[in-house]
């Protein structure tokens, strides 16, 4: 039985992680995009039961040539928008990042992109900035590959406010 409940959780585990992540192949590149904290600033509140959430966001992106053929330099394009909770704000970061050539069955492992979110825990309830993004790998300016968080994406982004990325320190 408690075989049978490791595996469980486990599989319960494996699947929570695969959900997280989005894949697509296509055109000869295979690319994961997952979300990560890039950094965590939290600080405990000065109630008893708040707390501050202050957290550096930004994506992490795995690119496989799946082809029999090199891939040459490109670039990827990302843009990652925070949604702010308590109101109808949504703020848009975009960026661009070189994509070195890639020989037959190699991979790339970047980071990309970053954006400030916030938010508040209280009561064992959270109230925080939710994120979504887009990325695009371009070859000789011509759109390789498109992967999105969410279909509603575009309608997103044309109400979002333009706003720089956050500098590296």
């Amino acid at each position: 039985m408690k075989t049978f409940l490791r595996f469980l959780t486990t599989a319960a585990f494996a699947l929570t992680l695969a959900s997280a992540a989005l894949a697509v192949e296509k055109n000869g590149l295979s690319v994961v995009v997952n979300k990560t904290t890039l950094e965590n600033n939290d600080t405990r509140g000065t109630g008893y039961y708040s707390d501050r959430i202050n957290r550096t966001q930004g994506l992490k992106a795995l690119i496989k040539n799946t082809s029999f053929k090199e891939m040459p330099e490109g670039e990827v394009v990302w843009t990652i928008l925070v949604l702010r909770w308590g109101t109808n704000t949504i703020e848009s970061f975009t960026g661009t990042e070189k994509l070195k050539a890639l020989k037959p069955a190699a991979t790339t492992d970047m980071v990309i992109g970053k954006a400030e979110t916030g938010g508040y825990k209280y009561y064992g309830a959270a109230e925080k900035d939710k994120t979504e993004w887009q990325v695009v790998v371009k070859h000789a300016g011509k759109e390789t590959i498109k992967l999105q968080s969410t279909t509603t994406f575009d309608n997103l982004v044309k109400r979002a406010i333009k706003r720089p990325p956050a500098k590296d320190d």
